[in-house]
């Protein structure tokens, strides 16, 4: 069974990459998609996404990285997924992802699982991130230390 687990990744952290590798334990294959939210503004190119996340990934045998302009649940049917695996952090991301899953069964038939992020990773999110280094913040406990420079580079900050 394949699995699509899709985001912006702006930037990847540590709690995106521990859910896609609990879910590589899941399942057959776990498709990780990077994808637009037209109500984001980018500073880190979606290709630069991919590659950040193929870097962090390398090792995940079952793991493949694309992206996508379109919808999560249509790129999920082309992909030949029977699922979308999301994270969730709180009962606010779980109130969102709830609204979501319906609505991409409603679309497509295509079902959703829930994974509770770790705890000690549930402060973290891409956008609190962003901030942090925006101002001069250490980021490395957030980060997978193999894009860490990266996102640096990016946001002005870099070495």
């Amino acid at each position: 069974m394949k699995a699509l687990f899709a985001g912006s990744f702006h930037p990847p952290t540590k709690g995106h990459i521990d859910i896609i590798l609990r879910g590589a334990k899941m399942f057959d294959e776990v498709v990780v998609a990077v994808m637009i939210n037209s109500q984001k503004r980018y500073v880190i190119p979606a290709e630069a996404r991919v590659e950040m996340l193929e870097a962090c990934l390398k090792g995940a045998k079952n793991v493949r990285v694309v992206y996508s302009g379109g919808l999560t649940s249509e790129l999920a049917r082309q992909e030949g997924c029977e699922v979308l695996l999301r994270g969730v952090r709180d009962y606010a991301d779980f109130e969102y992802e709830l609204r979501q899953a319906e609505i991409n069964k409603t679309l497509t038939g295509v079902e959703s699982l829930f994974l509770p992020c770790d705890p000690a990773l549930g402060a973290v999110a891409s956008s609190i991130v962003m901030d942090i280094a925006g101002h001069g913040g250490d980021i490395s406990a957030f980060v997978p230390p193999e894009i860490h420079s990266k996102i640096l580079t990016y946001i002005g900050k870099g070495v």
